[in-house]
């Protein structure tokens, strides 16, 4: 969902806001906005995941966009009745209403009446206003065709603002350098061409000239054949300092140059321009074409601006971008930019996302995220994520939050992150396992969330830890202090517990715990004080414990696959954690290997890469990676050897920093890791 300037009285999704007090502004002050921050609140931590009880029902319908507006949430979809969480009267509300966040309790004084659907709703430039986007004729009686402009504390319309006409449909609104974006499926405002996209003055509604980009020609209907839709935006989103509008829809062409589906506009002072360094192929193939025209649903900047993501629907076709989740990072560039990551379904649509900085959540109706292979079930490295996400924003990869929606109907379509949580807006009626009854809204607080796992895995100067150490490996743990250069006497810590070390299969230290492979296929994890180790515990977040026996209503369970990476266990001769990665070498193979994985849910991506370059790691047995190198044990004669690790790629050459010729200390092992412990 579009995410726009902030105001400080509003923040927003399916158009969003927030940024700048204003003095002085009266209730219904109509001031333009400035370029500033993104809209959706930045979070410290992943929220919480059980459901606040402070929202209402929703009785029909579905949600599409929702905002908050001072301590007023407001709702827009198809839905025509509303009700407070503790019964009562059934109120009317047709496509739109509102409530308040403290209580949850309906607005009785704000009810508008709009005789079509609401696509989108966004804070207004001025205190106490929202403006709605959709497809409706009428509002309050009074004709006002797809854009109006409301006040938020009686419903009214506010005076003097009468959108240009459009001729089809608003999908998505921005506020940016004093214009209200537009985006929809229109071709002209106020009878001038304006093909997807418009500014209007956000205090009248009149035309501003500033937009001049047109999109066109269908993504996938050729005139003969395939699905077909009304070429337009479907979603924009703007980044935090204005620089940037990222449309995506269904269009093939953006002034005249090749932008299938999704198209980055330099919002210049002089015009905006489509970035002439900034194309992506990636959304070019088809998605079933007889079904999709266009297969991209949402798009959101993160709160740092730094990059964005595009969500998108169309079935299973693995090795393209449908069903996927993807991150761009906003500094690319280039006539083929790729994603630096993709968090592929499995065959299920993503409709909405939001970036928090912690977390990127995403919602659909997804029985499995991390399942790059699936065709509508389980392949490797899939794990079940019933209708909501949420994703660790350095890889893509499911972090433990797991709150589910079961039944998933259509989908969650609506995602707003304020100050305080998640707001979640869909066609079903409960959070969980049908267990939290929470009609097509819910609330996930901030407070009693979880913060982000730590990514420190150690630095030198530390203990640097030797398990299962030796040519022949031993079953016991070595330890000695190294700084870089000079490495103390070995000493060995005890082992009552008789844990066979020998095997052992690489392995790091994150957060107090010792993550490593085992020679039996599997990954386990054991806290670890420097000196003692506690029980080993199976990392298998596959085998959902809560959701793997409960059946998706669509043939099977939620149960997922352990990814591919189990079965190399055995063979792992070495492995590092780095920025979201897991490097690892295997026997016999020259090339160094990484996958995504997560240090919260320490799940592991279901697709390997080989590093670039990458050769002779067949002689590693043991490495750990500290202060922007890479130090690794040699298979044939013991040494240590460091090489420079930057961006996450080996470069220069080798050099030997210790080892039995040099100062007698042997550094092969099954595992080695970075410690506590004087």
């Amino acid at each position: 969902m579009s995410r726009r300037t902030a105001l400080p009285w509003a923040s927003h999704v399916g158009g969003r806001t927030s940024g700048l007090a204003i003095a002085g502004l009266l209730l219904i002050g109509l001031l333009p906005t400035t370029p500033a921050a993104a809209v959706q609140s930045a979070h410290n931590q992943v929220v919480n995941a059980v459901p606040s009880t402070l929202t209402p029902d929703i009785r029909d319908g579905r949600v599409l966009t929702i905002v908050k507006v001072g301590n007023k949430v407001i709702v827009g979809g198809t839905f025509t009745q509303v009700a407070n969480r503790n019964g009562g009267t059934a109120y009317t509300r047709n496509n739109i209403f509102a409530f308040d966040a403290t209580t949850g309790n309906v607005d009785t004084a704000f009810a508008p009446t709009v005789n079509g659907v609401v696509n989108t709703l966004l804070p207004g430039s001025g205190v106490n206003t929202v403006y709605a986007g959709g497809t409706f004729t009428t509002v309050n009686g009074a004709t006002h065709r797809n854009l109006t402009l409301l006040n938020t504390g009686n419903g009214a319309l506010v005076a003097g603002f009468r959108a240009a006409s459009l001729n089809g449909a608003v999908k998505d609104l921005a506020l940016s350098a004093g214009r209200l974006h537009v985006g929809g499926v229109f071709t002209t405002a106020a009878g001038i061409g304006h093909g997807g996209l418009v500014t209007l003055s956000p205090t009248t509604g009149a035309v501003d000239p500033y937009m001049a980009v047109d999109v066109s020609v269908n993504h996938n209907y050729n005139g003969f054949s395939g699905a077909r839709a009304a070429v337009g935006v479907s979603k924009l989103d703007i980044s935090p300092d204005g620089a940037r509008l990222v449309a995506i829809g269904n269009f093939k062409i953006a002034e005249g140059l090749m932008r299938d589906q999704a198209v980055v506009i330099l919002l210049q002072g002089g015009g905006p321009v489509v970035d002439p360094n900034w194309r992506t192929t990636r959304y070019e193939p088809a998605c079933f074409a007889g079904a999709f025209d266009s297969y991209v649903r949402d798009i959101d900047f993160s709160p740092d601006g730094a990059w964005f993501s595009i969500v998108a629907t169309g079935g299973p076709n693995p090795g393209t971008l449908c069903d996927t989740a993807t991150r761009f990072e906003t500094s690319d560039t280039g006539q083929d930019v790729q994603p630096r990551w993709i968090a592929d379904s499995g065959g299920d649509t993503l409709f909405s996302v939001a970036i928090t900085g912690t977390a990127l959540y995403t919602g659909g109706h997804q029985r499995w995220m991390n399942n790059a292979g699936g065709r509508d079930a389980a392949a490797p490295g899939a794990v079940p994520r019933p209708g909501l996400a949420a994703l660790d924003p350095l890889n893509g990869v499911p972090l433990s939050w797991n709150p589910g929606r079961q039944p998933r109907g259509v989908g969650a379509q609506a995602l707003l992150a304020t100050t305080d949580g998640l707001y979640v807006g869909s066609d079903t009626e409960y959070i969980g396992n049908v267990r939290y009854f929470r009609p097509r809204i819910a609330f996930f607080p901030l407070a009693g969330g979880t913060p982000p796992a730590s990514q420190n895995t150690g630095s030198l100067p530390s203990n640097v830890f030797l398990a299962g150490p030796g040519l022949i490996a031993a079953n016991n743990v070595a330890k000695r202090f190294f700084d870089g250069t000079t490495a103390s006497s070995t000493s060995t810590l005890p082992n009552p517990n008789a844990i066979e070390w020998s095997r052992a299969r690489g392995g790091f230290m994150a957060g107090g715990k010792v993550i490593y492979g085992w020679s039996d296929s599997n990954l386990y994890t054991r806290t670890f004080d420097g000196t003692s180790f506690g029980p080993a515990v199976l990392i298998d977040p596959y085998n959902d414990p809560f959701w793997s026996n409960i059946s998706t209503g669509s043939g099977g369970t939620y149960r997922g696959v352990k990814p591919t990476f189990y079965g190399q266990l055995p063979n792992v001769t070495g492995m590092i954690y780095s920025a979201g990665r897991v490097y690892y070498t295997q026997a016999g193979q020259q090339a160094l290997f990484y996958r995504g994985m997560s240090l919260d849910s320490l799940i592991v991506a279901p697709d390997e890469h080989t590093v670039p370059g990458s050769t002779g790691w067949a002689d590693v047995q043991g490495m750990f990676v500290s202060g922007g190198s890479l130090y690794w044990a040699s298979r044939l004669d013991g040494n240590l050897r460091r090489i420079a690790f930057t961006n996450g790629v080996p470069t220069g050459s080798a050099t030997v920093v210790s080892g039995p010729l040099l100062d007698g200390n042997d550094w092969r092992t099954r595992a080695m890791f970075l410690g506590p412990g004087a």
